[in-house]
């Protein structure tokens, strides 16, 4: 952190600009669900601390917190359509209005259970609003890091697998055996009941019910075991633990205690208001910087004399604030301000809140300039916090789970589709209600499960628009594909499979998801880029938590998005070619 010896104007002029490092982490949409879900805790420990003015009383504080959770549902609809949508400029207007109308909901709901919000309804819309900011705009920095973090992660690992790095581990890892007797047991079992209806016919299973005992076998047998097999194959990408990060972040860079005070200075004097009139506040928030700057530059010249650590620096501040600065604030607050609080209790609660707010809000600002200081190095960053032998023991585990994860895309990719694509025929056979179509089905469905009767074999590497012919032959007759592919995909390429199984993901989702009848994909290549289009006429369907195909795209194209259209549904992405 930046600062003058010369007191304070000079030290605001230069604190200006490391304001706007922060800025640069907020994310474009700051409205989502995952800071409508995270910011529910705050929401309550503001009710229970800072509004309910009788913290001893139990039944009170029940009641508050059911105000905090109904003020923050009335936010849903808005939330629901804001989310992934606009751009950053609506997305803070938007939290502003959150904000605001959580702030009414509370005070209007609060005499309806019999209790009194001690804030005028524009004074806490007006508090709310610009909390809400905050909140909103501090969880799309936390998104931003860790999202960063993630993103050079994903391309480290594969800058580290070199020839050496494969010859050594790859060798040493011992092959695993796969057991694929369940598969083919549940296959076996299925086929005996489809052709023992035929030979009963009238006395046999229904199109209806044979359909559902294929549903059964998918449910109970094929995606289990591909998820656990996922699981287990799974490179889980390192995640660098944010206590780890924390101290890193203190052993290196000062901690900017001044700069982050002026960040939260509006939504401090927001706070003072609640407990204060106009003037004390300015007064106290005025009081707050000088003694602050002044602690800082102390616990810096301290530093310096002794030639202390940055580790010890920041300590200095930290300890500074705690055991100096909070005590003096809390007896002037009392001295001036004690009018505004019922107890003695509830200003001393509300004060410590206040504190402990500030260090973390501290803390988390030394960690982003830490990670906007390393930007330039950023490999050199991520190797100190992930070490040579980790990554060593990463690549060695994700060579020798090698075979879980191919029969886990094996269940997932060929035997999965298939089955889902034989009850699908089944059920388009039961809907145009001729009876002699059944037997022909049914006898379609059996030679698809002769395919899928085979033990499994490691297949070789296949031409990846001979493998997208395969899937379009695959759904014949229930989906129509369409495939526009580049000439570069009639050969073998290094990222071959990745891009024809990002297609495969694509296209049974649509037709598994959303009911597509008609399927187009374009694929171009540009620059070493491929770029993927699949335009669908089904319904864009979200499902509740992702599954095998959403970890592959995150992994292999991580700017995909689905998007609706006057068509339908609309799947774009871009992966190395």
């Amino acid at each position: 952190m930046l600062r003058s010896k010369i007191f304070p104007i000079p030290a605001l002029i230069r604190t200006y600009g490391e304001v706007s490092k922060y800025a640069s982490f907020i994310q474009p949409r700051i409205v989502t669900w995952g800071a409508f879900w995270s910011t529910i805790p705050f929401t309550i420990l503001t009710a229970v601390i800072f509004i309910d003015p009788h913290l001893n009383n139990s039944h009170e504080s029940l009641t508050w917190i059911a105000i905090a959770l109904i003020s923050h549902a009335s936010m849903v609809p808005f939330v629901h359509y804001l989310n992934k949508r606009s751009t950053r400029g609506p997305h803070i207007l938007m939290a502003l209005f959150l904000g605001a109308l959580k702030g009414v909901v509370l005070n209007l709901v609060a005499p309806i259970l019999q209790v009194q919000d001690p804030l005028p309804i524009l004074v806490r819309a007006a508090n709310s609003a610009v909390v809400y900011l905050y909140l909103c705009a501090s969880i799309s920095m936390v998104q931003g890091i860790w999202g960063k973090f993630a993103k050079d992660l994903r391309l480290l690992i594969p800058s580290l697998t070199t020839s050496n790095y494969k010859s050594n581990f790859f060798s040493s890892a011992t092959d695993t055996v796969i057991d694929d007797t369940e598969r083919q047991n549940a296959i076996e079992r299925l086929k005996n009941l489809l052709e023992s209806s035929i030979e009963m016919q009238n006395d046999g299973l229904t199109l209806i019910e044979q359909a559902k005992a294929i549903d059964k076998v998918i449910h109970k047998s094929i995606r289990p075991n591909s998820s656990k097999r996922w699981k287990i194959a799974e490179l889980v990408w390192p995640q660098i633990k944010p206590w780890e990060v924390l101290r890193s972040s203190l052993k290196e860079t000062l901690s900017p205690v001044l700069v982050v005070f002026i960040i939260i200075m509006p939504l401090s004097i927001i706070g003072q208001l609640s407990h204060a009139s106009i003037l004390n506040a300015t007064l106290l928030q005025l009081l707050s910087f000088v003694l602050i700057f002044l602690f800082c530059e102390l616990a810096d010249k301290i530093s310096t004399y002794k030639k202390l650590s940055i580790l010890l620096n920041n300590s200095l501040y930290i300890i500074f604030y705690l055991f100096i600065i909070g005590p003096i604030l809390y007896f002037v607050n009392k001295f001036y301000n004690m009018s505004h609080y019922t107890s003695t209790r509830n200003l001393f609660l509300v004060n410590i809140s206040a504190m402990l707010f500030f260090v973390a809000a501290v803390l988390f600002g030394d960690i982003v300039l830490t990670v906007y200081n390393s930007r330039e190095k950023e490999l050199e960053q991520l190797r100190k916090y992930l070490p040579e032998k980790q990554i060593a023991n990463i690549l060695r585990d994700s060579f020798a789970a090698n075979e879980n994860e191919e029969y886990a895309q094996y269940l997932h990719a060929e035997v999965q589709s298939q089955l889902t694509a034989s009850k699908l025929l089944l059920l388009k056979a039961a809907d145009s209600n001729f009876s002699s179509m059944s037997t022909e089905t049914t006898r379609k469905v059996l030679a698809r499960l002769e395919l899928l009767e085979e033990p499994y074999q490691k297949k070789i590497v296949r031409n990846p628009k001979i493998r997208l012919t395969e899937l379009a032959d695959t759904w014949r007759g229930l989906t129509r594909i369409k495939m526009d592919l580049p000439t570069e995909l009639n050969s073998f390429s290094p990222n071959g499979e990745v891009i024809a199984q990002l297609i495969e993901e694509s296209v049974i989702n649509a037709i598994r998801h959303g009911m597509a009848k008609n399927v187009r994909v374009n694929v171009t290549i540009e620059n070493e880029i491929c770029y993927i289009q699949i335009q669908d006429d089904g319904k864009l369907k979200s499902t509740r938590k992702p599954g095998l195909g959403s970890t592959f795209f995150q992994v292999f194209a991580p700017d995909w998005k689905l998007e609706t259209n006057e068509v339908g549904t609309l799947a774009t992405m871009s992966t190395p070619f």
